[in-house]
């Protein structure tokens, strides 16, 4: 399996509560919920390399879903990590910038696919 996000990195609402009208999901690449969309497809624990920009990482996938009762009782934040990297520190770094995730459960190579893809 793998997932491509492209687009603009936009910061969210990282536990789901609406807090300041913020899109749900601590990530949103071009209009898309990452965690959420990483969420139900892929298992946590599954071995998975993620690719950003010209970085790869490889490990086992921790993934969780945010959620709270509202923005006065957040619960717990979204997160996303592949091995001990924390995917979502990394694509903050990117925000408001124009970027390409890839998520797959078997090796990638990053110019490849971006060839491949015809992404620039």
């Amino acid at each position: 399996m793998k997932l491509i996000f492209k687009g603009k990195v936009e910061l969210g609402d990282d536990c789901r509560t609406r807090y300041n009208n913020l899109s749900d999901g601590a990530v949103i690449i071009g209009d898309i919920d990452v965690i959420k969309e990483i969420y139900d497809t892929f298992n946590s624990d599954q071995k998975v390399t993620a690719g950003i920009a010209s970085k790869d990482f490889d490990g086992e996938l921790f993934v969780q879903c945010g959620w709270g009762y509202s923005e006065y009782t957040p619960m717990e934040q979204d997160e996303l990590r592949v091995g001990e990297h924390n995917i979502i520190d990394i694509l903050s770094d990117y925000e408001n910038e124009e970027v390409t995730l890839f998520i797959s459960d078997s090796p990638i190579n990053l110019l490849e696919e971006m060839t491949e893809w015809n992404i620039n």
